[in-house]
Formats: structure tokens, sequence, C-alpha cells
């Protein structure tokens, strides 16, 4: 098993060594010639210098279903594409691609490419997570489209005094644990929320905004 890595620059550098390190096989391919040199001088990895989207050159990668291809080049219709050739042409079973625009993380998945990376989203749950440090501590993304949300109720929070089943959390969100001063309670419908509870969630990207509503009230 190798990992080959398809455009970027600085991320791509980093990532390749960070495999060979690891004792994983590591392939570059870039279309920056001087890249590709630099690459060649300070990497134990193979490095080829072309366009990745093109099939004669990813097939001097030599992919294999058992590799992972990493796709980083700065469009998102080329990743698409490159995702898309690696899948069908070689049998890669294993595509990780880098989602420029947030709004096409959908437009992925749709084709089959469900390990998809978004800086955007990923800058932002972290700035949420620091604009609402008490009540917001955590913001994990787990699989795709999965998010695991750890709030601390307050006094003031507009969940405190109720009772689980009374929420409006939307359909696809599970309140799946509540930590009351150290204690683990399995939460059911007639559990009363209370002030200096931690509730655990589980939702999605789509229900992410109503399920802060409902629990932080904004």
């Amino acid at each position: 098993m190798k990992v080959i890595i398809i455009g970027g620059e600085t991320t791509a550098y980093y990532l390749a060594r960070s495999m060979t390190s690891r004792r994983y096989g590591v392939v570059l391919i870039n279309k920056d010639r001087e890249l590709c040199e630099e690459f060649a001088k300070k990497l134990k990895a193979t490095v080829i210098h072309g366009d990745g989207s093109q099939k004669e050159v990813l097939r001097d990668a030599e992919p294999s279903k058992n590799d992972v291809v990493v796709i980083l080049t700065p469009r998102d219709e080329v990743n698409l594409f490159i995702a898309q050739l690696a899948m069908k042409e070689f049998g890669v079973r294993r595509v990780v691609s880098l989602v420029n625009d947030p709004g096409n993380i959908e437009i992925f998945k749709r084709m089959g490419i469900t390990t998809v990376l978004n800086l955007t989203t990923l800058i932002t749950n972290t700035v949420e997570a620091l604009i609402f440090p008490e009540e917001f501590s955590s913001i994990v993304p787990l699989e795709q489209g999965i998010e695991f949300l750890n709030v601390t109720v307050d006094e003031e929070n507009p969940v405190a005094g109720k009772k689980l089943k009374d929420l409006n959390l939307p359909r696809g969100s599970i309140v799946a644990a509540i930590v009351r001063g150290g204690v683990l309670v399995v939460p059911r419908g007639d559990t009363e929320i209370l002030p200096g509870d931690k509730l655990y969630v589980i939702t999605n990207r789509e229900t992410k905004e109503k399920v802060e509503e409902v629990l932080l009230g904004r």
C-alpha cells in the first residue's frame, strides 16, 4: 500500500514527510517542475512531474485498489475529475480530496468521494468553539456529515429544567449522553436537564444550526 499525493505545495510536502516517516511508500505528482525538484531533494519519495488529471501521468504512479490517493489541487472541478479517474480507471477505493468551496461537498459525496477536506468548515467550527468556549466547548467532526457537540448547560440556558422529550431537536439529532457531576447519565425521554450538565449531542451538518438554536437559544 502506498499514498499518492496529487497537487499541493506545503501541505503536500509535510504530508509526504509524515507518511514516509511512518514507513509508507509515497508518490508525489505535481505540475510544478521546480517544486518537484525540491520534493526529490528533501523527501524519500517517488516524485513525478506532470498533470495528475492525465491518465498516463497517473498510471506512472501505478495506483492500485489498496492505495490511498490524496488530491490537493486548488480547483474543485479538477479534484473531482482526478478522484473519479482514480476510482473508475484504476480501481482505487480510498480517495481523499480537498474541497475548496463548502458548497461542493455534497457534489463530491454524490459522486462517491466521501472523504473530503474543507478548510473553511474546519476553521469555522474552530472559531465557533472559541467564540462560545463555555457553552460549546468542543465541535468535533466524526464521519463525513456527522458532528459531535459538547454543550455545557448553565442556569440561563433555555433547556435548563426541561425534559429531553420536550426538546424540539430536529430529526437526525440525538442527545447521546449526559455527564452530571462527573457521573454518566444515560439519557431518556423523561430525563430532566439541570444546570451544570454536559450534553453530548450527535447531529449532522444540515441540522447543526437548528440544534444550536434549541440548545443555546441563538
